[in-house]
């Protein structure tokens, strides 16, 4: 099962499938730790005294005793007879008593070497290119595999590290046995170089991962739609609640980006509702057919690859993030061993849904068993180029790492990886309760150093971030030892790392509420225009005095009749949906919109016919919003362009905020149109055996056989390349249709109305 930890601080929860969930609950600690002065901006002058070894003498103290006659370099007291020699002051270490020694810290040093780091604002990231084909057969794909007791001796696995430095770094990580949670919080503050970037005004740490990590490669996750030609932008957010990589896509990109995710369901759920510098709106959750959302089951792997294959129209995502982690409570040097199966399957996944030239990128944390290294020359094997890369966003004394892959290839050799991994993933499934027995090897060492590059590649990255790791986590228990350091360097790498991440350095605040009527008003200058009713059209000489010229109208089927007009302005704001009617802004459940959306529309209630359980129907309605018109979609005022201008934002707008795997919301897509000269032969209406109208709609839902809605009314809007929504929406025509034999007062029969068209045309 998927539960999680905060490893970062060697403080491990079974939380959430992002560890920065209980680091937010940590950095409350930190502050109340900084609020005791452990931190104090004063203890600069400490730091540099750190370095040249000289003492530290408070100002204000010198100053009040050279008044009372004291003389540098002299003793105190009448006759100078007091020592000079500078006291050897004993910390007392969090809770425990005075004099309390520490066996695994004594021997670390009293002062700390800052030379010792390398800490750079922008990091090196090297990418491992796949020049090579690799030549082999299903069949011998599956001898690879090989089974046996489960290791419980990471220190043996020295084929991908020299044995000296993976023994330094296991060590290491043993110096905390004795500190305690307040202790390494305490600590951590103050030596992190990079700490106080925190989370800005994100939810959490983890949005600030994803954007370093974003601009280490130059912006090439959020920079995708560059070379696309249309909107939206899929990605997918697996194993990551509550929602810190999406957020920052999210915010970066708004409703141009459209997300899905798969996590760890309730208390590990996804929580973008709660975000202040993002919508949730375009960002939809899943959790498989088990409804957990536990991302090692089979079933539920293949319940999210159709539901994202669906709505990204066969297509899959440009790119997909994840940053699960197994609780390693207790067996802190097995952090890999026991998290082989949740690597695997976000690898499995990434294949299943990611495009063919989309992106990947996955948290790991140690490499050092051949399962993990074979893994990773699988999917290197499957993208053009791979890297592993520790961001300054993550803490150095932790294990943690991240593996980015580029341009997925989907050829031959990437569906024989794809059907390999199934294999063991289901073996994994199959034996995830058996302690006797686990899965040791998937690919050969000796394939793995066949490949020299690959090879050299992973021995190189692992033997350098352990040597990091092990000088980070010496200075992490120096600075447990030794509460007068302090990390000086710390607010000026903040600066600089969020100005090359394009973050603004502002806190996170609630934004100020803003009503539906304020929106409105900031967005066009007559607001009594939302308030204009369309003409009505009862015959035909009518529509011969407003539709003059044929050309220059389209024609929208609609639901409305004349005792019902569903048609209204729809606006998002604070989170929440309003619609105009009658005068008032009325609040709408089950529908969401990104803020700052202001969308004419109609409210359609729709019938659909799905396919369930092979050959057999069910039929149910669908409550669905029909966007006609809009005015604004998030920071994007539509007023001042043209109609196909709006029209275009507006079709990329619904496939984003439709949410069509969650049936318990409202729909939202485009209401369909055609040229109003096209009813005569190529009409969106249809009549239906008991001589009712009614449309055929694109289809949306899933497993869907057909979804249709009653055609009660038309709506003729005039449309031309210099006419905006104003000039547009007040000139719009409604004409009603009826099923009686005879024209009458209260509408037109279709068939009078082509009628009345073909003789125009």
């Amino acid at each position: 099962m998927s539960i999680y930890i905060n490893n970062e601080s060697f403080v491990l929860y079974a939380y959430d499938d992002n560890i920065d969930s209980f680091e937010d609950r940590e950095e409350n600690l930190s502050m109340e730790c900084q609020n005791l002065n452990i931190n104090n901006n004063n203890l600069l002058s400490g730091a540099h005294q750190i370095e040249t070894n000289e003492p530290h003498i408070n100002d204000t103290a010198l100053r009040m005793m050279q008044k009372m006659g004291y003389k540098k370099g002299s003793g105190l007291g009448k006759s100078e007879q007091g020592i000079t020699k500078n006291l050897d002051v004993r910390y007392q270490l969090g809770k425990k008593g005075l004099g309390s020694k520490l066996r695994n810290i004594e021997d670390v040093m009293e002062k700390w070497n800052f030379s010792l780091e390398d800490v750079a604002v922008k990091e090196e990231l090297h990418w491992l290119i796949n020049n090579h084909i690799l030549d082999c057969t299903e069949e011998e794909m599956i001898t690879w595999i090989k089974e046996g007791q489960p290791i419980n001796d990471v220190k043996s696995e020295c084929r991908f590290c020299d044995q000296e430095i993976l023994h330094n770094v296991i060590d290491a990580k043993n110096i905390f046995d004795e500190m305690d949670n307040q202790e390494l919080c305490q600590a951590r503050a103050k030596s992190n170089p990079f700490e106080t970037i925190r989370s800005v005004f994100f939810m959490n740490r983890a949005a600030l991962k994803m954007a370093n990590i974003d601009a280490a490669t130059d912006f090439m996750f959020t920079d995708i739609d560059e070379n696309e030609q249309k909107y939206p932008i899929y990605f997918a957010d697996v194993c990551a609640g509550p929602g810190g990589f999406s957020e920052y896509i999210l915010w970066r990109k708004q409703w141009y980006f459209k997300g899905f995710g798969l996590t760890l369901k309730d208390i590990n759920d996804f929580k973008l509702n709660e975000s202040t510098c993002a919508s949730g709106a375009t960002f939809q959750a899943l959790y498989g057919k088990d409804g957990d959302g536990n991302v090692c089951s089979p079933e539920n792997i293949l319940d999210f690859k159709a539901k994202v294959l669906h709505e990204s129209d066969q297509q899959g995502v440009h790119f997909m993030m994840s940053d699960g982690g197994f609780s390693v409570e207790g067996k802190e040097n097995f952090q890999e061993i026991l998290s082989k199966h949740i690597y695997i399957c976000q690898c499995l996944v990434a294949l299943e849904i990611v495009r063919s030239h989309g992106h990947f990128v996955t948290k790991l944390f140690d490499v050092f068993t051949p399962f993990s290294v074979g893994l990773l020359f699988l999917i290197y094997k499957c993208f053009e180029k791979v890297s592993i890369f520790k961001p300054n966003s993550s803490r150095p004394a932790n294990s943690e790492r991240y593996f980015i892959c580029s341009n997925l290839k989907r050829d031959s050799f990437y569906e024989k990886v794809k059907k390999f991994l199934w294999l063991i993933v289901n073996r994994l499934w199959q034996i995830k309760d058996n302690k006797d027995v686990d899965i040791l090897e998937i690919v050969p060492l000796n394939l793995l150093k066949e490949d020299q590059c690959f090879y050299s590649y992973i021995v190189k990255c692992n033997e350098n971030l352990a040597l990091k790791q092990t000088v980070a986590l010496r200075k992490l228990a120096m600075f447990c030892r030794n509460p007068t350091l302090i990390e000086f360097r710390q607010d000026e790498l903040r600066k600089k790392c969020l100005e090359l991440w394009k973050i603004p350095d502002k806190p996170k605040t609630t934004p100020s509420p803003i009503s539906a009527h304020e929106l409105i008003n900031s967005t066009i200058e007559k607001i009594e225009i939302i308030s204009v009713q369309p003409r009505k059209v009862d015959n035909i000489k009518t529509f011969n005095t407003l539709i003059s010229d044929i050309e220059e109208w389209y024609y929208f089927p609609l639901y409305s009749s004349q005792k019902t007009n569903n048609c209204n302005f729809y606006t998002g704001t604070n989170g929440k949906v309003y619609r105009f009617q009658k005068g008032k802004w009325i609040k709408i459940k089950n529908i969401q919109l990104c803020n700052g959306t202001v969308v004419y529309a109609e409210f359609v209630n729709e019938k659909c016919v799905t396919r369930v359980n092979g050959n057999k129907r069910s039929e149910n309605t669908r409550y669905s919003l029909h966007i006609i018109d809009g005015l604004r979609l998030g920071e994007r005022n539509l007023a001042d362009l043209t109609f196909s201008q709006r029209r275009e934002l507006l079709e990329n707008y619904c496939k984003s905020v439709n949410k069509e795997s969650q049936p318990q919301t409202i729909r939202i897509r485009m209401k369909i149109m055609d040229h109003l000269n096209n009813i005569t032969s190529n009409c969106l209406i249809c009549q239906s055996k008991d001589g009712g109208t009614y449309s055929n709609l694109p289809l949306l839902g899933y497993n869907s056989l057909s979804e249709t809605f009653s055609v009660n009314s038309l709506l003729l809007l005039k449309v031309n390349s210099s006419q905006f929504f104003q000039c547009a929406f007040v000139l719009r025509v409604a004409i009603f249709i009826t099923n009686n034999d005879e024209n009458n007062e209260n509408g037109l029969l279709l068939e009078d109305i082509i009628s009345e068209i073909k003789r125009k045309t």
